[in-house]
């Protein structure tokens, strides 16, 4: 889980439609909202797209213009990269699945992840908590006493 994430067009794909990663999750530079935004996509991030441009004129040329693709895949490898540094420091100090789990936490703050996620984190002794809405879906869906995920 992650080592092909890597090498894959991920961070180019997202920006093509617009889409920056960020701590909190993914941004949709295309929304109205960012229409007269004057702020950088992330502002503790020190990528040349977040130095110099805003998200109002990321969002003037996401997914119409291919200099917006190629300014917000700039920030997406950024975010990668960054993430993965992060990523390698929790590994060296024994505290990657915390971080894990914070990380899941704050990308769907609903506990609606994804199940391909869950499963491959369970492979490895990761298990992500499961909020009480889901709970009773696992329980009812399952017919037995709910979750083998973490609580």
């Amino acid at each position: 889980l992650g080592v092909d994430m890597f090498d894959c067009v991920y961070p180019a794909r997202t920006a093509r439609f617009g889409v920056a990663l960020t701590d909190q999750g993914t941004m949709q530079l295309k929304h109205k909202r960012f229409k007269l935004d004057l702020g950088p996509i992330d502002a503790e991030c020190t990528c040349s797209t977040c130095a110099h441009f805003s998200r109002a004129y990321l969002h003037l040329l996401a997914g119409k213009e291919q200099t917006g693709a190629r300014l917000i895949t700039i920030h997406n490898i950024g975010y990668m990269m960054r993430l993965g540094k992060r990523m390698r420091e929790h590994i060296q100090n024994g505290s990657f699945p915390s971080f894990v789990v914070d990380f899941f936490n704050t990308w769907y703050p609903k506990g609606d992840y994804p199940k391909w996620c869950v499963d491959a984190l369970q492979a490895v002794g990761i298990a992500l908590p499961v909020s009480p809405a889901q709970d009773s879906n696992l329980k009812a869906a399952s017919g037995g006493s709910g979750s083998k995920r973490a609580r």
